[in-house]
């Protein structure tokens, strides 16, 4: 597969990278195309069949879901086959801007999505667990309707694994000289909002 340029979201789950991903992609971004790759929205589409996979693959899928688990480094290809799908039913064009939420979640990962993508640009919604517990009980974007895994027990947790294994990511892209754009999100902000205050980085 080509190197492929694209813009990663980071942040903790409830932080908006969702929402701003899908503006991302009706608006475009940087005079460009946008096709925002959800990576937890694509193995939940292979899990329930609505993806072009063996059934084993789709077991899988089913379990590791179920789990509430990372890949392990021998599945990782189905990250790959996840994304080459994904490319395909997009139609990706080698102008466009690929946006990945979800993919890499760690330091493992994102040696593995070195091999595959160009990462051009980090943006990281920054987020206190205060406020990620208002905005997950407020919903400002609309996409945590139904949510189980929004329990306050859970939250803490989430946010805790986050600053442990994904956080460390900013470090590394940083070393790779990769543009990093904070948002610092507030729990009332909407996708529009979060799009507005990643052009005005662009423009500080």
């Amino acid at each position: 597969m080509q190197k492929i340029n694209s813009l990663l979201l980071l942040g903790p789950t409830g932080a908006g990278k969702t929402p701003l991903g899908r503006e991302l992609e009706r608006r475009g971004f940087l005079n460009k195309r946008v096709l925002h790759f959800d990576f937890g929205e694509n193995l939940r589409k292979v899990a329930s069949g609505l993806l072009p996979f063996a059934e084993e693959e789709r077991i899988l899928v089913q379990n590791i879901l179920k789990e509430g688990r990372l890949l392990k480094e021998e599945e990782f290809y189905l990250a790959e086959k996840a994304l080459e799908t994904f490319l395909t039913i997009n139609h990706y064009q080698a102008e466009d801007l690929l946006v990945l939420n979800g993919l890499p979640r760690n330091l493992t990962q994102a040696k593995k999505v070195d091999s595959l993508l160009e990462i051009n640009y980090i943006v990281y919604l920054k987020i206190d667990l205060p406020t990620l517990k208002l905005r997950l009980s407020l919903d400002p974007a609309g996409d945590r309707r139904g949510r189980e895994d929004d329990r306050e027990e859970l939250i803490a947790y989430k946010l805790s694994w986050f600053n442990k294994e994904t956080l460390p990511l900013l470090a590394y892209y940083q070393e790779k000289k990769k543009p990093i754009f904070t948002l610092e999100v507030f729990e009332k902000d909407t996708e529009i909002d979060l799009y507005t205050k990643l052009c005005q980085c662009l423009e500080d």
